[in-house]
């Protein structure tokens, strides 16, 4: 069977698709380089909608939205159509658009006895006011992982899976599997970044008082969220 049924077949019955060297090392670690240039307030480029730039941080646990449309290195490794190609040949999708990215960064701590909270959802519960036919999250880890260091862990049929990766691997998984990030034991801070994905036929459906961030910077047509926004959801050229 060749690679590329196997993925289907597998991502289809799963869920989750591991795949090893996908990006080069070297490109890594100019994202890291970017990374720790946004940290300082420092971009090399600026969205078309309105979000707030980047200041100096230094907390301890950092998720920034956005960092990809502020550092151009980020914004290439997920929208120049690599992963795009790989979210669609392995979801047999006619095409696929942005939906959002967070950049991940935690320091290390020291273990305590106890139970480890890992802060278990799915992403379909955050993205109520979205209907497509699919919806993906690309993990894509910025480091070399231990599974001290608290890796995205994913709950499968009750068992739980650390996603020990190494910088340049990635794992995508469907926007209905359950999954965490328990807390960095490791021995250094722990960065990655998440790249969220879906189907080119996205569109919004209003569900209550749910509300996602991307609603209030795309456009608005007819007075309703348009995820069709090309400036903040656009579509991957695979």
């Amino acid at each position: 069977m060749r690679l590329l049924e196997r993925r289907r077949e597998f991502f289809a019955s799963e869920g989750y698709l591991i795949v090893k060297e996908f990006f080069p090392k070297e490109e890594i670690a100019e994202v890291v380089t970017a990374q720790d240039a946004f940290y300082r307030g420092e971009t090399d480029s600026e969205p078309e909608f309105h979000w707030p730039r980047p200041r100096l941080c230094r907390a301890r646990s950092r998720k920034h939205p956005y960092a990809s449309f502020f550092c151009g290195a980020i914004g290439k490794l997920l929208r120049d159509g690599r992963l795009g190609r790989l979210i669609q040949q392995t979801g047999e999708l006619k095409s696929v658009r942005f939906w959002h990215d967070q950049l991940l960064y935690e320091e290390a701590r020291e273990a305590t006895p106890g139970e480890i909270d890992y802060h278990w959802h799915r992403e379909d519960s955050r993205w109520q006011t979205c209907e497509a036919s699919q919806m993906v999250t690309a993990w894509i880890p910025l480091c070399d992982f231990t599974e001290e260091m608290g890796p995205i862990t994913l709950d499968l049929q009750g068992k739980v899976k650390r996603m020990v990766l190494k910088a340049g691997d990635l794992v995508i998984f469907k926007d209905n599997v359950r999954h965490g990030n328990p807390p960095n034991f490791g021995k250094q801070a722990r960065r990655a970044l998440a790249g969220h994905f879906a189907s080119g036929d996205l569109r919004y459906r209003k569900s209550g008082r749910f509300s996602h961030v991307n609603e209030r910077i795309v456009q608005t047509v007819d007075g309703r969220p348009d995820f069709r926004d090309e400036r903040v959801c656009p579509l991957i050229d695979s």
